[in-house]
């Protein structure tokens, strides 16, 4: 008998899911003539830090993504699972200054819905 290749996973079976979300450069930094160092492609779902340095993940938002997009890919989909009896969390992780406020604070809940906006 032959080994077999183990089967991946589908992506809604995957535990762990890794998207990365490139902030846009803020007000004093672009005042100090800074420059982003990552550069996002989320065809390709590649992130490239430097000139050559390749990463891959899941899911890829740049500079120009907002948070509706980010709500809707990353965090929706996890709130219909919990609604229907599933354990979820959302993470945000990353270094300081690096934009997790900026991406998990920014949401605002519409008073009408209660749901956010």
């Amino acid at each position: 008998m032959g080994l077999k290749a183990k089967v991946q996973p589908l992506m809604e079976e995957t535990p762990v899911r890794v998207a990365v979300r490139i902030r846009p450069l803020l007000p004093k930094e672009k005042l100090h003539g800074h420059q982003t160092c990552l550069q996002g492609d989320p065809e390709k779902k590649e992130v490239t830090l430097g000139h050559s340095q390749r990463f891959q993940f899941e899911t890829i938002f740049t500079e120009t993504s907002d948070q509706v997009s980010v709500y809707a890919t990353c965090v929706q989909p996890l709130v219909e699972a919990f609604l229907e009896g599933f354990n979820v969390t959302v993470f945000a992780y990353g270094q300081t200054g690096s934009g997790k406020t900026y991406t998990i604070g920014e949401a605002r809940v519409c008073k009408s819905t209660g749901f956010l906006a």
